[in-house]
């Protein structure tokens, strides 16, 4: 971390002084406050990754400051300082989000040792939320380039997809949505459909739907028969009431229709 930026706030000035000089031959960048609103004024400001915050201070106290932290940055490191007294205050602080609590006086060598986890803390939050950033950048990334994908892939294959209505038939991936519901089509179901949806409004024969879903040639007779079961199970599943079918509709004498709209 480049010169970590601390900012000292407690009203005891004898307690700035001891800290300021605890902490200034360590490389930091040191700043201070004698009160909660200087603190606050000063936090508005500036950026700081690490706050040493006095709790006991008139007319704002210390809790006010680390509620200002928290809107400006969540993740400056706060060290409360308290008294023996003031426990429970220090405890609820570390329920707002300070990193921890000091007792006055407390050594030089456990203030250092405080702050410089306080500081790998904030440094390792930072840096967790870079790569968080960079990965949905990537995830972002990775979408626009699948949708440029997909519009070069209808682009080079205008007949991929083919609309009617609600209905949307993908030649590409063979499957099929209504109403933005993906229908459970089976391969002979899915044939049929993308014949009736791609000749509509024209009428199709039996024999010709035989020829396109099935692949083989047969009499009249025998594929209206083959054919009926065939419409009578799709009807099922793209028909809101099968009995009386708004989309896909016989056509006496010549078979059958798909109507979309």
């Amino acid at each position: 971390m480049d010169q970590a930026k601390i900012l000292i706030v407690d009203d005891e000035p004898n307690v700035r002084f001891i800290l300021e000089r605890t902490l200034s031959g360590a490389g930091y960048l040191l700043d201070k406050a004698e009160n909660g609103a200087e603190a606050i004024e000063k936090i508005k400001a500036n950026v700081y990754d690490l706050i040493l915050l006095d709790l006991q201070m008139k007319p704002i106290d210390g809790m006010q400051v680390l509620t200002a932290v928290r809107r400006r940055d969540p993740d400056t490191a706060v060290i409360i300082l308290t008294a023996h007294s003031t426990i429970e205050s220090a405890v609820e602080a570390l329920r707002m989000g300070a990193f921890d609590y000091l007792f006055k006086p407390a050594s030089p060598e456990t203030i250092r040792e405080r702050v410089q986890e306080g500081l790998k803390q904030r440094q390792q939050t930072q840096q967790r939320e870079r790569v968080l950033k960079q990965i949905e950048g990537l995830r972002q990334t990775l979408v626009g380039l699948e949708s440029e994908a997909e519009t070069l892939d209808t682009t080079r294959d205008p007949g991929r997809f083919h609309t009617s209505g609600k209905l949307v038939v993908d030649m590409h991936h063979r499957s099929a949505t209504l109403e933005g519901r993906l229908l459970d089509l089976t391969t002979t179901e899915f044939n049929l459909l993308a014949c009736l949806v791609q000749l509509a409004p024209d009428p199709v024969s039996a024999r010709q739907l035989v020829n396109e879903a099935l692949e083989y040639d047969t009499e009249d007779a025998e594929a209206s028969e083959i054919v009926k079961w065939h419409i009578h199970r799709l009807r099922q599943k793209v028909e809101p009431d099968p009995e009386h079918p708004q989309f896909i509709k016989t056509i006496r004498y010549k078979g059958y229709m798909w109507s979309g709209e």
